[in-house]
């Protein structure tokens, strides 16, 4: 199938091969590349770069000789296999790349060795040419190259190396550099390859839909949450990347769909990355090992009186958390509770962006610690202690039962009455689906950035949403309370407030009528102990001053200036949904 005309491609988006044309230039990767030429420019000699497989080592080499292809004063010569027998074998193959013919029979390394050097000698001095061997698969090399190569760098002059070399190699190689003090002494340039943030996997995806669209407009055929579960499943390795999307668009063509999907892209990385099991015998047990830990958990803490009112999804989502991962126990806290103390206000300078709240093209994988969406944490006071791993998974399950009943309870810790505080919610509110709304847009406006914590917090309080891409308008979502990390300024900030509810649909619906309000507007959902939870409207930018937000104020339309008012500090007890200082800076 040509599913190039189908989806107006000109070439294949996501081919296996090191094209250059298709070189994504991510912050690190843009970082090891201006590195390593300012290195050979430069000629310091011993250049290394080190990664796992597939994050791009092949793809950077191949852009490095792109690059330097143009230039009259650069020579680059590539190895692409370094495994060699012995040493005249080397010595055959290198002396065949820069002389253009290999060593006269007979001839004895030491001769060959002098012959490279006079070629570098006159490369490198009287044509004034930079020299540069590149060696791909660097792990291969054995001992006796590594100690040939060291003696390459002894050839120079009182300025600068006759020889440049970029070795290219996985993690194994650590070990081996390691073994010879004498070759590691002389590395000046040493690189470490990692894999993508999900910023950079989102906008390689793009990039690479753009460079083989026929068209000027912009290609999405991934959903958000399909982007997020690609980053998520591939751990953000660009080889993982290519192959998983090149098979989530074939199964988007054949199941005729305009998009892929967050559980599409799920499907194809079981069919694409399969992982080796111990046959069906074991895959039954530890199902059956699953079901009975999940039971057991819900027996821990659930009074008997309840356990026939329990919904049958209660206790599957307790087991997928066990059977969907290998690390049970990060996957339960990950996708059940995310556990974890809430965050407490700081100073820091105002610059400092905030982490938690990041916004769509912020670099989610960078994000700090997740803060307890549901569960016994967020029940407990700001300053309390984080409880024992194994009471918090049992407590994670009952949270979760708790969420479908249709009218949320204010929380309460079960602790002496002396210490007891009422505290919120577990759940901001409940919407409605307008048309044209999507999950991911809804999540980014009610807490300021989309993230997993958000979006696996949301699954689980909307257990009837089968799949988040397909939703219908007229659909009723509870929104759960996630409290935000947030970080105060060390000066003085202000906000213009147009208005301020005690309902999160009444607030959503101020950002629904006004969709291009300028200036643009935002909703931050708060909880005092004094008042309960409120939702605020508040305009995007952030003032330095009074006046400024006044002026600003004035400027506003009769419709959003009526109720509008200026704000400068907020409670002390508050409790944040989404980071009210995470802003436009003044």
């Amino acid at each position: 199938m040509d599913y190039f005309s189908i989806l107006d491609l000109a070439r294949e988006p996501f081919s296996n091969s090191p094209d250059p044309d298709f070189f994504f230039h991510s912050r690190q990767h843009q970082d090891c590349l201006q590195k390593l030429e300012l290195s050979l420019l430069l000629r310091r000699g011993l250049n290394v770069v080190i990664g796992d497989v597939g994050t791009g080592k092949t793809t950077l080499c191949r852009q490095l000789i792109r690059r330097f292809a143009g230039k009259q004063d650069v020579e680059t010569h590539l190895v692409l296999d370094p495994y060699f027998l012995n040493a005249s074998e080397f010595l055959a193959t290198v002396t065949k790349m820069f002389c253009g013919k290999k060593p006269a029979p007979g001839s004895l390394d030491w001769q060959v060795k002098e012959h490279i050097k006079q070629h570098l000698f006159r490369k490198g001095v009287d044509d004034h040419k930079t020299v540069v061997l590149i060696i791909d698969e660097g792990q291969k090399i054995p001992a006796f190259c590594l100690e040939i190569l060291r003696e390459f760098l002894n050839y120079e002059t009182n300025e600068f190396k006759l020889l440049q070399i970029v070795i290219f190699a996985q993690k194994e190689f650590e070990a081996t550099i390691r073994k010879y003090p004498n070759f590691a002494d002389r590395i000046n340039l040493y690189h470490q390859l990692k894999p993508l943030s999900f910023r950079d996997t989102r906008l390689m995806i793009k990039y690479r839909l753009e460079k083989s669209s026929n068209s000027p407009k912009t290609l999405n055929l991934f959903t958000r949450p399909a982007l997020w579960a690609v980053y998520r499943i591939t751990s953000g390795y660009p080889r993982k990347i290519i192959n998983l999307c090149h098979q989530s668009i074939l199964s988007m063509i054949i199941q005729n769909r305009s998009k892929c999907g967050y559980f599409l892209v799920r499907t194809c990385a079981r069919r694409v990355f399969t992982e080796k099991t111990g046959g069906w015998k074991k895959a039954a047990a530890f199902g059956l090992l699953a079901t009975v830990t999940a039971a057991i958990l819900v027996l821990l803490v659930v009074p008997s009186s309840r356990l026939g009112t329990f919904p049958g999804w209660v206790i599957k989502k307790a087991q997928s958390a066990f059977v969907q991962d290998p690390a049970p126990a990060e996957t339960f806290k990950a996708v059940v509770a995310e556990v974890g103390p809430p965050a407490v206000r700081a100073e820091v300078n105002p610059e400092d962006l905030p982490g938690e709240n990041v916004p769509p093209e912020a670099d989610m994988a960078q994000a700090p610690k997740p803060t307890p969406a549901t569960g016994p944490e967020a029940q407990q006071p700001l300053k309390s202690v984080q409880a024992d791993p194994t009471q918090q998974k049992a407590a994670a399950v009952a949270e979760v039962a708790s969420i479908d009943f249709p009218a949320p309870e204010t929380v309460r810790p079960e602790v002496p009455q002396a210490q007891s505080s009422p505290l919120y919610t577990a759940i901001l509110g409940r919407m409605t689906l307008q048309r044209d709304e999507t999950l991911s847009r809804i999540i980014q406006k009610v807490y300021g950035g989309f993230n997993s914590r958000y979006f696996k917090s949301f699954i689980l309080a909307n257990p009837d949403i089968e799949d988040p891409d397909r939703v219908e308008v007229g659909q009723r979502i509870w929104l759960p309370a996630i409290p935000a990390r947030v970080t105060a300024p060390g000066k003085p900030i202000w906000w213009v407030k147009v208005a301020e509810t005690d309902s999160l649909e009444s607030a959503f619906n101020i950002l629904r009528r006004y969709p291009d309000s300028i200036p643009p507007l935002r909703l931050v959902p708060y909880w005092i102990p004094q008042t309960g939870m409120k939702f605020a409207v508040v305009l995007k930018q952030l003032y330095k001053d009074k006046a400024a937000a006044a002026d600003q104020m004035e400027l506003l339309p009769a419709e959003l200036s009526s109720d509008a008012m200026l704000a400068s500090l907020w409670d002390e007890d508050a409790v944040y949904f989404a980071d009210p200082f995470f802003g436009r800076r003044p």
